[in-house]
């Protein structure tokens, strides 16, 4: 988490303009692309598969090892989410859209808007909560997670819907979130994995 603080001021202070503009003049065919890549950072659909899966594995299949793997995924996304969405009603950060139209740069401290949301990412909270839960349920091949993770992050900045330190700071806030909560679930003797990875 502290690293990810540190990297996101180094990109405010040095990145974050430079490369807004950049990617503002992309081609159309690679905003395209990216238009299409940041839709899987939208936590519905990851809702949207998980909580049907709890809801099967718990009551229906009755396998409760895997409804808690599924419950923790649920509780990961879900506290990452409210705790980006409260930081970003505290920063009240300036998107992209308002340094190209009014030179806006910076933060409106307790101020909410869409154009006043930059800060974090929501979609980067969403995809490296995700990331991190899988490494933890899946050791093995859960770190390959992060790389679409780090594609769909990295859209964000593409489509200038976010600045570079919006998504690092994103990302630091979902993966912070998932350990959170992976050391309540072993506080309270849940297990969610077997052995080094999950049978």
């Amino acid at each position: 988490m502290t690293s990810g603080i540190f990297l996101a001021y180094v990109a405010y202070m040095q990145w974050d303009i430079s490369v807004a503009y950049a990617c503002r003049g992309l081609s159309r065919r690679v905003l395209d692309i990216a238009e299409i890549v940041t839709t899987a950072g939208d936590s519905k659909w990851y809702f949207i598969l998980f909580v049907p899966s709890f809801i099967f594995f718990r009551f229906i299949k009755k396998n409760r090892d895997w409804a808690m793997r599924m419950l923790f995924l649920v509780i990961s996304l879900s506290v990452s989410g409210i705790l980006n969405a409260l930081i970003k009603w505290i920063a009240g950060r300036n998107r992209p859209i308002n340094l190209f139209n009014h030179d806006w740069f910076g933060f409106n401290f307790w101020e909410i808007a869409y154009e006043l949301n930059s800060f974090p990412s929501g979609h980067a909270a969403t995809v490296f909560a995700l990331a991190t839960a899988l490494s933890i349920l899946f050791p093995r091949v859960g770190v390959l997670a992060f790389i679409p993770a780090a594609a769909i992050a990295m859209s964000r900045v593409l489509i200038t819907s976010h600045f570079v330190s919006d998504v690092i700071a994103g990302a630091a806030v979902g993966a912070a979130c998932t350990l959170g909560v992976k050391y309540c679930f072993d506080y309270f003797k849940v297990k969610v994995t077997s052995g080094s990875e999950v049978s």
